[in-house]
């Protein structure tokens, strides 16, 4: 049994949440907050296993809500944005990037004429919230550490993809932000994130790191910046110039997915491509980044002390993947060097 608050200041809302949840026996709701001031003194009490909450209440809202918890007593949270418009986004894009596990749309509109179809998908994004252990990250200025003599690419780097889910957007912000600008190497990366969140994402993450990031589209030539493919297609490179967006499979878990990216910077570039394994639940990226450490590229993954849920690096390490293991500071150091040899 998933023991879940529910955090909605709107009575209407509340009702239609609680019947959704009442409908499977996986869950039992353990309590109810209307504004973000209750939702962290029951989660202190009641210490449930996942938080469904809302991004709009009184008093204090979703975003300030989910900092709280998570400083307090850390519990998986699903977030809920009544719409996809730029101001919800963006308060959907900070909770994240607070420590939320996910953001999702709530069940409003149109959407409660498909009320099956948006109750099954609730339901997944809990159970799967509810599995995430959490742990609260390290900083990375307290896990700096001398690299060790040589860890350097020894060719020059002419691609670098990334791949993260769960905790990544605030992993993301720190490396990127620490880069170099212009950042010269083009930066293919695979965020999970949910349908209808990309675009808002891309725009966010370019404003919070002062780096160019965009929407990957197919058959545009690879150049600098950061590319994001949209969910549901995957992004490759159809050869050394040009980005390929196949669709996902019906067969496929994730879509995008880091297995396919890192495989195909293996085929196009070995050595001259680097893969960096992030944050998340899972294993997506771990065989692709493998591809692309026998291909001879450099391969990095994020150490287990700065990740938020480290499960898509261990799955690195575990198939021993990667060159380096490393936590956020380093991993823009080792891709500063990069740039810089770029440049020469």
């Amino acid at each position: 049994m998933i023991r879940v608050l529910l955090v909605e200041d709107s009575v209407v809302q509340r009702e239609i949440l609680r019947r959704i949840l009442s409908g499977d026996s996986t869950f039992t709701i353990v309590g109810e907050a209307r504004n973000g001031n209750e939702a962290v003194r029951m989660a202190e009490e009641l210490r449930p296993d996942v938080v469904l909450m809302d991004i709009h209440m009184p008093d204090m809202n979703g975003v300030e809500a989910t900092r709280e918890i998570m400083k307090r007593c850390p519990v998986p949270i699903v977030i809920a944005s009544a719409t996809l418009k730029k101001h919800d986004m963006d308060m959907g894009l900070e909770a994240l990037n607070a420590g939320a596990v996910t953001v999702i749309a709530k069940p409003a509109g149109a959407m409660l004429l498909n009320l099956d179809k948006i109750s099954m998908k609730l339901r997944e994004e809990l159970l799967a919230a509810s599995k995430v252990k959490l742990k609260p990250s390290t900083p990375a200025t307290g896990l700096k550490r001398s690299l060790a003599k040589g860890a350097r690419p020894t060719a020059a780097i002419d691609v670098i993809g990334m791949c993260t889910s769960t905790g990544g957007p605030p992993v993301l912000i720190e490396i990127l932000a620490a880069l170099p600008k212009p950042f010269v190497i083009p930066i293919l990366l695979v965020q999970h994130i949910t349908q209808g969140f990309e675009d808002s994402f891309a725009r966010w993450l370019s404003e919070k790191t002062g780096q160019s990031v965009g929407m990957a589209v197919s058959g545009q030539r690879l150049s600098s910046g950061i590319w994001m493919s949209p969910t549901g297609k995957h992004l490759l490179l159809a050869n050394a110039k040009a980005l390929d967006l196949p669709a996902a499979k019906p067969t496929e878990i994730h879509c995008p997915s880091g297995n396919p990216l890192f495989a195909s910077l293996a085929k196009h570039f070995g050595a001259r491509a680097a893969g960096i394994l992030l944050t998340g639940m899972g294993d997506d990226g771990a065989k692709g980044l493998l591809e692309l450490k026998q291909a001879g590229g450099t391969t990095v993954i994020q150490d287990e002390a700065s990740s938020f849920i480290w499960g898509m690096p261990k799955a690195g390490r575990d198939l021993q993947a990667a060159n380096y293991e490393m936590n956020p500071q380093e991993i823009a150091q080792l891709m500063t060097d990069m740039n810089r040899k770029a440049n020469i």
